[in-house]
């Protein structure tokens, strides 16, 4: 494959990647800061691509573009797999980093079928539904990081899986209301008591009770995840803690609020943000020179090990 950028077309392309993670997620923008100058710019294209598949969807002015366009990034993902040049200018942000930092096709490909199911309204999730969703839209990411973070031993994907998921529950639970204008809701039926998207304003008490039981899984995720932290390169290890501690505050709010969601959006502000730093700086000293193992892990966090590694094992990024 011929070189996709160089010169100052590359200098375009990492531009246009950190703004695009300026712009949409400040917690993830802060936490990027922390990393080493040459693995933020990567994690930066990686970042602003998923975001392009993202907005691809949720942006498209009909379903019809919306199932164009992840056409298209579909189309993109195979010529990359083969060794081809992808048409999309964003794609080549992708293509640069799996042939040069060799990233899990099969990660980016689940990735792409998350995009998929959101061309339909998510009105009948149930918990193996969220499960899947998670995976596909943010444990995906989580794997496509792992090379980019030096992590060099795959026994540990399961944990960066179970990271992104965490994550990607954390939003779930915040955005509730946003969801529910889209005519989505990935709280699932069980967890509800049967709640579905309307016309009218979700049941508070149905939405309360859904938002609570998604925060107690994801408790048991960011355990797992965090876990693993310490199988990635000692100058990559602080910015993911930092994130998985700002995200993880988010549902500390929620919490706090007694899980009123609908009113208002939860935010960690800037001071916030440095408390959870030095916490996190203060963790990773504490691990410092520590092996990876899982023996610790209490029984939430092991079964939210389980699901990632079996959502790895049906997406194909482990053998």
């Amino acid at each position: 494959m011929s070189s996709p950028a160089s010169g100052r077309g590359n200098e375009v392309a990492a531009t246009a990647a950190r703004e695009s993670i300026r712009r949409h997620s400040r917690s993830f923008s802060f936490a990027s800061r922390l990393l080493p100058a040459a693995t933020r710019s990567d994690v930066e294209r990686l970042y602003a691509w998923c975001r392009w598949c993202d907005d691809g969807v949720d942006a498209a002015a009909s379903p019809a573009a919306a199932a164009a366009f992840v056409d298209r990034a579909t189309g993109d993902l195979r010529l990359i797999a083969a060794g081809g040049e992808p048409a999309a200018a964003e794609s080549l942000w992708l293509a640069t980093l799996v042939h040069r930092r060799q990233l899990s096709i099969p990660a980016a490909e689940a990735l792409l079928a998350g995009m998929q199911s959101d061309l339909t309204p998510a009105a009948d999730f149930h918990e193996d539904d969220l499960m899947r969703y998670c995976f596909r839209v943010a444990g995906a990411v989580g794997v496509l990081m792992c090379p980019l973070l030096g992590l060099r031993d795959r026994r540990f994907l399961p944990h960066a899986a179970a990271l992104g998921m965490g994550m990607q529950l954390t939003n779930i639970a915040r955005d509730v209301a946003e969801d529910w204008r889209r005519s989505r809701c990935y709280l699932p039926l069980e967890w509800t008591g049967g709640l579905r998207p309307s016309g009218v304003a979700p049941a508070a008490e149905s939405v309360r009770s859904g938002v609570r039981k998604v925060l107690d899984v994801a408790d048991g995720f960011y355990a797992a995840g965090d876990s693993g932290i310490i199988a990635l390169d000692a100058d990559a290890r602080l910015g993911v803690r930092a994130a998985s501690s700002i995200y993880r505050a988010i549902g500390t709010r929620i919490r706090r609020r007694d899980y009123r969601v609908l009113e208002e959006r939860a935010r960690v502000s800037a001071l916030g943000k440095l408390g959870l730093f030095a916490r996190a700086v203060l963790a990773d000293k504490m691990t410092r020179g520590a092996s990876g193992n899982s023996t610790n892990l209490d029984d939430t966090a092991m079964h939210a090990l389980a699901v990632a590694r079996g959502l790895l094992l049906e997406h194909g990024v482990l053998a």
